[in-house]
Order: C-alpha cells, then structure tokens, then sequence
C-alpha cells in the first residue's frame, strides 16, 4: 500500500524553511520504461481529463513520494509596477480572467486575502484529496468544493501546516487582510490539497499519482471554465534521473502542450550532499558511501548509467550484512532489501530501496560497484533520499572514485524540459514578528539562497531557468491555525525556500497570459529570460544556479505614437500586427508589448482629404522590439492640374506644402503644309492659374491645390511669310518661263526663215 511509505519525512530547516525531497519505492521487478512511456504518451487526449491513471499508477507509476520544499519581494520583482497598467479590456495588469492551480497541502480558504474586493471568493474549486465524500467527475476519491460550497464555508477542508496557504498567497493573495498581496491578485485559484503529514506535522509527503491527479483535475476544470492556467509545485524528489524521464514529467509537458504553464520549485538540497558523480572504468571497483540517520524508516539509492552499462552492486550495512544484486523484497529481521534494474529509453537506473517497520540501522552504510562493461560517457551519477525524522539528514560521504557536489541537485519535477523552474535568492534576512521580536537568518541580501538547487539536468540542460525571492517571505498563514515564533500577525507569517520562489514566477506568468492569452511555453520562458536581471559579476549567461538571472516583472515595453499631421483629422487609422486601430480626437496613442516580441507598425502612407489635397508620410512600416517613441510625420501635398488646349502640358501631380513646381507645355504648334498659307502659328505667351492670375513664369508655389493654363497667341507672321515667298516664286518661276518661252520662239523663226 503506498499508505505504508507516506511517513513523515524531516530535513535540515533554515528557519520554518519546508524543503522537498523524495523516497523512491519500486515495487516492480526490471522495467524497460522506454515502452511503457510510449504507452503513456498514446493514451494522452486533449478532449478528456482522465489520461488512463491506472495504466500509469499499475504500469509505471512507483510508489514516489514527494515533500514540499511579500511586503519586500513583490516590489523587488517589479510586478506593483504593472498593477496600474491597463489590459485590452481595460483590466488592471494583476491577474484577471486568470487561474493559478495550486497543489499543496491544502488552504485556509476563511483567509479574507482569497477574496476579492466585491466579497465573492477567488478560489474557483477546491479537490481535497484526504477527504472522502464528494470526489470530482472522473475521479472515485476525495471531496470536490464548489465557489458555492466556498463562499458559503461548508466545504469540509483545512491547511493544518500552512505552506498551501502561503502558496497560494505569494501567488495571488489580495491582500485584503493587511498590505501583503501576492504577485497576481486579481488572479483566480484551483485548489488540490494532496498527500500527509509525517514526523509530527514537521514534514508533508504526498505520491506521484495523486499529483498526476490533480494535474489532471485542474487542467479539466480550466478547460471547462475557459480560463488559460498556469500551476505551482512547491514540491519535488531527489530521486530519479534528472532528465525528464519521470512520469510525472510525462504528464507534465503532455499539460504543457496543451496550454497548461507549469512552474516548479528547484528544491533546497543543494547543500545536503545527496548527488555524487564518478567516471566508470571497466574492470574496477569502487565503493561509495552515506550515512543513514536514526529515526529513518525508509531510504532510497538511485545509480544511474547509460543504457548498455553493465554493473554488479553489493550493499553492506553497517552491522557488516552484505547483499549482492539484484534482489526484491529480501526481508532481514525489521528490514526489507531491494535492489532492482530500471532500463529507460537512453538510461538505466539501479534502485536500492531500504525499508523498516520501526527505524532503518543507523550508521554508514556502503554500496560496491564493479563496472563490468560500459558503452556510454563513462560518467555515472548517484543520489539519495530518505524520510528521516532526525535532526541530522541522511548523506552521501567522501570517498575514493567519485565526488560529491551540489551541482545536479535541481529536484525532480524541475528538471522537466517544459518546466518552468525556480531557484531562490534573498531580499531580506530580518524581519519583526507578532511579539516585537527581531528575528533573523544568516543568509546576505541578494545572495543566492546556499540550499536552492543547481543545476545542469542530467543530460546538459541548464536548470534552474530562472531565479525569485525566496528568503523571509511574509505571506499567508491559515487563521485558525495556533501562533508561532515566525508569524507576523493573526493572518501572516514568514516562510523560506524555493518553495516561496516558485509561486513569485508563478504569478508573473499569470500577467504574462492575461496580456496575451494566447502565449505559448516557449514565449513565456522567452519572455521570463529576456526580462530578467543580471549581475555582469556572475560571469556568462545563463548558469546552473542562477539561471537566466533575477526574474524581474518589468515584462512589458511601451510603444508611444504621436501623429504629427498638419490639421486635424476626425479619426486616424492604422495597424499594428495587422490588426486595425482607429483613434478619435487627440494624435496620440500608446500601448505596450511583452519582452522579448517584435511587432509591426504600418500606417496609411497617403491620407486622402479631398481629389487634391492628401497628407503622406516618408515611413509607413516600423519594426518595434523596445521601447519606442515614434513620431509619424506627414506632410500635406496639393495637386497641380496643367492644362494646354494644344497638347504637351508636362507638370501634372503632386507637390508637397511649399515646393515649387515647374510645369511645361508647347512653345509653338506650327500649321502642317499648305496649312501654313491660311493658318497661325500658336505661340506660348504665358501662364494662368485658376483664378486667372497671370504668373510670373512657368512655376508655382504650392501653398495650396493649383491648376495653371497655357495661354497662347496667333502669329500670322509665317503666313504673311508663306504667302511673299509663294508669289515671289511664282513670279521667279513666270519669268524663267517666259525666257525659256522667248528663246524657244526665236529659235523657231530662224529655222523658219531658211527652210
């Protein structure tokens, strides 16, 4: 029964700090998990919400359980700066028509900062999974709550350790109950409350499919609500390949595909020693070794190799028991020995799994790993997990062929590839509580957080992406629950961890989709990266514990329009991205965009006012990707009509205010042939406009529509002309004839006379 394992499990704290860690139980004998993912990814369907649980919980689903990991953090990210912004619909920037799903341990829903101004709450369903009696449509457990139920308290559930509530709060609280408001507060929530308390209420655990579950349930009620959603898990497990391979990591981008965003914390065991790393050699041995604290029931080794890798493993314990690989379920007195195969796809994970009905033998345990063949990157890693109840924790010790470090220490679901995951910083390290007492931590402002989980993935991606406040964060406290050391007040108190980071970001991306609900992960994370800060003394972006850097609210930049039009228009038309905007009265326009986008500005590059007077612009097409301040300039231009009534006018068109245009047409129009005895010649003598002005020349100044005309005079000067050399010829020809006529004559007579 997963029921045996969910016991309490307690880690070293930083101040009420809850952290998130795992224990592994594989019940199944060697897996190839390869083929039963691609079960899983086939039984995915958009249109329904029960995506085959049980094949998952029977077929791959371990028996996983997963614990949990704003006065000055909400002003350090920015995002008060974007409350006051108003949306398409002229909604402040704070949430609206968005859901954050929140699965934890539960909320205060009494709490007045989970209701709106108007009195109407602003948790839109509850599903508290450890209370039978309602269970939700496709679900056979727990108690479904209404916003009827809610808002007439009747819904039969509570946060006894508070962390959901405070959650939620960092998220979307409205701060109705004192100046703490969350990131989003005109955000709506979905609750899931799952899993258990353990080690006397100090730690919660809660298992993989119930998690899967709620996943499940809040994608379903999104869907049916039509409300784009973004979720918060504050939890995770050490244990497991660090690759995505996880099959809540399955569920997890199948979600995301779909359109649901997660955020995930990156976990607080960077300083716990639960990672070692060593490079395999063929043929040798060696023998590493951790410590097991008293009051530990349950513990997890997971060793992971290449695909291919083949290892013989003996564990001994400290009483100096050994036992060889593989075995399941090997029962030695109080203490029950797994030692499985797990082949992934890429991969193959070896699992010792240690468990005890009363505490597991404290002391220094020891695994010996003979590498037999290898055929990958001749690099194996290993982690460890337990749910001790100690004040010590369990720990990987030095030892010889391999180190321990605090890279690769991002928790799983974090290290999902269509995750959001968040790493913690400090913005405050003192804070004032309900007694007047000054209290403190040890950590420095704007440091990173020593226990926030690093990175890379297993397989070289950079985790965390991102970085939020994390340190002394007021929030939320459930009411009903007895004061302690940390509270500030009835209704808050203060809480560290990664687990306080996640839902910063959390809350940003709900800003982020109600500016554009149609924003996709991968322009969310883009936008998350492009606006984050970052410290030029950190050296390279990103890195494996700060990420992209310091999330940061300043998402949006501004674009602001001036039109600079010589009169006033009635309306101005234009378009940004294709989509047309008409604007009235003033020339001004502003609005604004997310990071890390370009979008396109056109503008009408001729306005026409009338047949001849039009305004146009030298620049109709913008590309904006930052702050702009553009001044669309237009000029007005006037037409100029040339008119000859003999042809040839050239000058035609338009000209801009002031320019002056020179026109043309026909100096002469000559008669054709004979024409030229009875016709004029039409000569240019000047130029008219349409008032009948005679102008100084063939030009204008076009301070206004003009139309000019040839005016042209007759010259019978070529007549006259034509005419004098028409009869001088005539003549000239009359009296060469008659010479030839006289001579021809007298030569006739003479051969007359002799004959």
């Amino acid at each position: 029964m997963l029921s045996e394992f969910m016991h309490r499990i307690s880690r070293r704290s930083y101040v009420i700090m809850i952290m998130v860690i795992v224990v592994l139980v594989f019940t199944s004998q060697t897996h190839v998990i390869s083929e039963e993912v691609h079960k899983i990814e086939n039984s995915f369907s958009k249109d329904k919400v029960n995506y085959d649980i049980e094949f998952l919980r029977e077929n791959y689903i371990s028996r996983r359980l997963y614990k949990l990991l704003l006065d000055v953090s909400v002003p350090e990210i920015h995002v008060d700066n974007l409350w006051g912004v108003k949306d398409n619909l002229g909604r402040s920037i704070d949430g609206s028509g968005i859901a954050v799903g929140i699965i934890d341990t539960g909320i205060d829903y009494t709490h007045p900062d989970f209701y709106f101004k108007n009195g109407s709450t602003k948790i839109l369903a509850i599903w508290d999974q450890t209370v039978n009696g309602k269970p939700p449509k496709n679900f056979n457990y727990g108690y479904e709550c209404t916003k009827d139920d809610i808002e007439s308290r009747t819904c039969p559930t509570n946060d006894i350790v508070g962390h959901g509530t405070h959650v939620a709060s960092i998220a979307a609280g409205s701060g109705r109950a004192g100046p703490y408001r969350g990131v989003a507060p005109g955000a709506s929530l979905i609750i899931v409350k799952s899993g258990g308390p353990a080690c006397n209420g100090t730690s919660w655990y809660m298992s993989e499919a119930e998690i899967i579950d709620g996943l499940m349930y809040i994608a379903e009620k999104a869907r049916e609500l039509g409300v784009r959603t973004v979720v918060n898990l504050s939890l995770g497990t050490d244990l497991g390949g660090h690759d995505g391979s996880s099959p809540l990591e399955y569920v997890i981008e199948k979600l995301v595909d779909e359109g649901i965003i997660v955020v995930v914390a990156a976990g607080n065991s960077a300083e716990d020693d639960i990672h070692a790393i060593g490079y395999i050699e063929e043929g040798k041995k060696i023998e590493v070794k951790w410590f097991i604290p008293p009051e530990t029931s349950s513990f997890g080794f997971s060793l992971w190799l290449d695909r291919g890798d083949i290892v013989k493993l003996t564990l001994k314990t400290p009483s100096g028991i050994s036992v060889k690989s593989p075995t399941r379920n090997l029962i030695l007195d109080n203490l029950t020995i797994s030692i499985t195969e797990n082949i992934y796809r890429d991969s193959v994970e070896w699992l010792i799994e240690l468990y005890s009905n009363s505490s597991l033998e404290s002391g220094v345990w020891s695994l010996e790993i003979e590498f037999l063949k290898n055929v990958g990157e001749k690099i194996w890693h290993a982690w460890i997990d337990s749910d001790t109840c100690s004040y010590l924790s369990e720990r990987i010790l030095p030892g010889e062929g391999y180190i321990i470090t605090n890279n690769y220490t991002v928790s799983i679901p974090a290290t999902s590839p269509k995750t959001i995951s968040v790493g913690g910083y400090v913005t405050k390290n003192t804070w004032v509580n309900y007694k007047g007492e000054v209290l403190n931590t040890r950590y420095n402002i704007d440091e990173l957080l020593e226990f926030s989980g690093r990175g890379p993935t297993r397989d070289g991606r950079v985790k965390p992406d991102i970085t939020a406040p994390g340190s002394v964060i007021v929030a939320a406290k459930p009411t009903s629950e007895p004061s302690s050391i940390s509270d500030i007040n009835r209704y808050y108190t203060v809480k560290h961890g990664t687990s306080m980071a996640s839902p910063h970001v959390a809350g940003l991306v709900a800003l982020i989709l109600q500016i554009n609900p149609h924003a996709t992960y991968e322009n969310v994370i883009s936008i998350l990266k492009t606006s984050a800060r970052w410290n030029e003394d950190w050296g390279q972006r990103p890195r494996n514990d700060w990420g992209w850097g310091k999330v940061d609210g300043r998402i949006i930049y501004w674009l602001n329009i001036s039109f600079n039009i010589p009169s006033a228009l009635d309306e101005i038309e234009f378009s940004i991205d294709n989509e047309t905007i008409t604007i009235s009265g003033n020339k001004n326009y502003s609005t604004f965009f997310l990071k890390g986008t370009s979008h396109q500005l056109r503008v009408r590059d001729v306005i026409e006012i009338g047949e001849y007077v039009r305004y146009v612009t030298e620049k109709p097409f913008y590309e904006i990707v930052n702050d702009s301040n553009i001044e669309v300039r237009y000029f007005a231009e006037y037409y100029l009509k040339v008119l000859s009534e003999l042809g040839g006018e050239v000058g035609s068109g338009w000209y801009r205010h002031g320019e002056i245009a020179k026109f043309t047409a026909r100096e002469y129009v000559f008669p054709i042939g004979l024409e030229v005895l009875f016709k004029p010649i039409y000569r240019l003598s000047h130029w008219i406009d349409e008032e009948g002005r005679i102008l100084k020349g063939n030009w204008i100044t076009m301070d206004s529509p003009h139309t000019v005309k040839a005016i042209y005079i007759e010259d019978y000067g070529l007549v006259y002309t034509g005419w004098v050399i028409l009869l001088t010829s005539l003549l000239i020809s009359i009296s060469i004839l008659y010479r030839l006529f006289k001579t021809s004559y007298k030569s006739v007579q003479i051969k007359f006379t002799e004959t």
